[in-house]
C-alpha cells in the first residue's frame, strides 16, 4: 500500500483481511467496562606529489572503511525490505485502528525483532564511518507498527517522533502515534494527534472512529457520537464505528436505539461476539430472556472470553435464575 493510499482511504479498502501467518480482528469493550555485488578496492601505488602549503591534502577513507561501508550497506538494505515483506505478509496495516487486535505468529515476532536489532547496529557503523542508512518511511512506519503490535508502546512512540521530525504532516503517523497513546491512556495527547492529522486530511474515516473511540473513553459520549456520524457517512458499513456508536448510545441512556445499532453490526457481521453479547446484556435488562441467552450463547462460542464477563455483568442478573444461563456460563 502506498503512502497515497493511507492518507486518502476514506472506505472499507483499508480493512485488512487475516493472512496465513497472522490474525486481525477487532475487539471493543463491553457495556460494563473498556475492554488494545560485493565490489573489491585494490590500493595502487603511486609517486609522491608535491602540494603548494596554501593548500590541504585529500584524504581518503582507507579501503577497508570503504569495503565496510559497502557491506553494511548492503545488509541493511537486504534486512530492511525484508522487514517490510514480512510485515505485510503478515498483515500488519500501516494505519492502525483503535481497538484493533493485532496477533503475529511468535517465529515472525522473534525474526523481525532479531533484524531490527541488527538493523540499528548497522546503521550506527555506517553513520559512524559516514556511511549511509537507506530509511524510507514505509520501512520507519512498519517497524514503529510493530514495536506497538508486542506491546513496546515506548519504541513505537520514539519511531514516529523519528518520522515526524522530517514530515511533520504525514497523516498516518498522527494517527498511529494517536493510537498507542490511546492504548495507554493518554487520551488527550491522543486526541490532539487524531486532530492533527484531520487537519491534513479531514475526511479519513480511520481518523475519525478512532479519535470517536478515544472520546467514548473519556466519557465524551456526544462528541464521540459526531465522530462515528461523520464517519459513517463516509461508509455507513464501518464496523467500529457502528459498534461504538451502540456503546455511546447506550451510555446516554438511549437504550433502543443502543440495540439497533448493535443489530446493524450483527447483519454486517453476525460472527461478532463483542455485538452479541452486549446485545444479551440489553435483552436481558429490557427482560428478553430468550433473545439474552441466544446471543449470549453465540458471543461465547465465538470468543470464550465472554462467559467470565457474563458470570461478573450485573446487566445480566436478570437471568441468573434461569437454567439455560447457568448451563451457559457454567
Amino acid at each position: 500500500m502506498t503512502e497515497q493510499d493511507c492518507e486518502k482511504t476514506t472506505t472499507k479498502d483499508c480493512i485488512i483481511n487475516r493472512i496465513c501467518t497472522s490474525s486481525i480482528e477487532l475487539k471493543f469493550p463491553s457495556l460494563s467496562k473498556v475492554k488494545t555485488s560485493e565490489e573489491e578496492s585494490v590500493d595502487k601505488k603511486e609517486e609522491p606529489v608535491s602540494i603548494p602549503q596554501e593548500e590541504q591534502p585529500q584524504v581518503d577513507k582507507p579501503a577497508d572503511i570503504i569495503l565496510t561501508n559497502q557491506d553494511d550497506s548492503i545488509r541493511f538494505e537486504d534486512n530492511r525490505k525484508y522487514i517490510v515483506k514480512t510485515l505485510t505478509m503478515a498483515g500488519l496495516p500501516l494505519v492502525l485502528r483503535a481497538e484493533q487486535n493485532i496477533s503475529l505468529q511468535e517465529e515472525t515476532k522473534r525474526e523481525v525483532l532479531t533484524l531490527l536489532e541488527e538493523n540499528s547496529k548497522l546503521k550506527e557503523a555506517l553513520v559512524k564511518n559516514e556511511g549511509v542508512a537507506d530509511e524510507d518511511e514505509e520501512y520507519l512506519l512498519r517497524s514503529a507498527n510493530f514495536y506497538h503490535a508486542i506491546g513496546d508502546s515506548q519504541k513505537a512512540i520514539e519511531m514516529y517522533d523519528y518520522i515526524l521530525k522530517k514530515n511533520p504532516t504525514k497523516m498516518a503517523v498522527l494517527n498511529n502515534k494517536g493510537v498507542v497513546l490511546d492504548s495507554e491512556g493518554q487520551y488527550d495527547a491522543a486526541l490532539q494527534h487524531y486532530d492533527y492529522a484531520l487537519n491534513k486530511v479531514p475526511e479519513n474515516i480511520h481518523v475519525l472512529s478512532n479519535k470517536g473511540i478515544t472520546l467514548y473513553k473519556s466519557e465524551k459520549y456526544e462528541q464521540a457520537l459526531e465522530c462515528f456520524d461523520s464517519a459513517l457517512k463516509l461508509d455507513a458499513g464501518y464496523i467500529s464505528a457502528l459498534t461504538f456508536k451502540g456503546h455511546a448510545l447506550y451510555r446516554l441512556g438511549q437504550k433502543k436505539d443502543a440495540l439497533e445499532w448493535y443489530n446493524k453490526v450483527i447483519r454486517l457481521d453476525n460472527n461478532n461476539a463483542e455485538a452479541l453479547y452486549n446485545k444479551a446484556c440489553l435483552c436481558a435488562m429490557k427482560g428478553d430472556e430468550y433473545g439474552a441467552i441466544t446471543s449470549l450463547e453465540k458471543a461465547i462460542r465465538l470468543d470464550s472470553s465472554w462467559k467470565e464477563a457474563a458470570k461478573q455483568d450485573r446487566d445480566l442478573d436478570g437471568l441468573r435464575s434461569n437454567p439455560r444461563f447457568r448451563e451457559v456460563v457454567k
